[in-house]
């Protein structure tokens, strides 16, 4: 019986370069390193041989992101749009979604539009959200509500 969340997990072509960006340019705190092979790992991931090295990243709020680099069996060239079966996403709240935007678009984050604003019947401001993606193409939400 499944008792609560625990990660969320993207695979990244080089680590060093993705912690960075979340803890750079995101400003989420680096948790946990790791690196793992042998018959645990080879069992989990079901590749024999396997040789992967990872980080967790968090906010302190309990969910983690980890950060998965496959040095044995290497990653595929990736590419997974928005809308392809097995893509998904991570969402992050945002305080103020427009200054978000213009400080992490200087640090380099990319975006695939502005942000789009939802309002409600009356006029009222619900939600404002936007995509973007990490240095290897995983899919970010930023979503600031009203």
């Amino acid at each position: 019986m499944l008792k609560s969340f625990f990660h969320t997990g993207f695979v990244v072509k080089d680590l060093e370069k993705s912690v960075d960006f979340y803890t750079n340019v995101l400003g989420l705190q680096l948790a946990l390193r790791m690196e793992r092979q042998g018959e645990f790992i080879n069992q989990v991931l079901d590749f024999p041989d396997a040789h992967i090295k990872g980080a967790m990243v968090d906010k302190g709020e309990g969910h983690q992101l980890e950060l998965i680099q496959y040095l044995n069996p290497a990653s595929g060239p990736g590419g997974i749009s928005r809308n392809d079966l097995g893509a998904s996403h991570l969402a992050f709240f945002v305080d103020d979604l427009d200054k978000f935007y213009l400080e992490t678009k200087e640090r380099g984050l990319r975006f695939n539009n502005p942000p789009a604003s939802l309002s409600d019947d009356h006029g009222h401001m619900l939600r404002k959200a936007m995509y973007a993606q990490d240095p290897d193409g995983n899919w970010l939400e930023f979503v600031e509500l009203f």
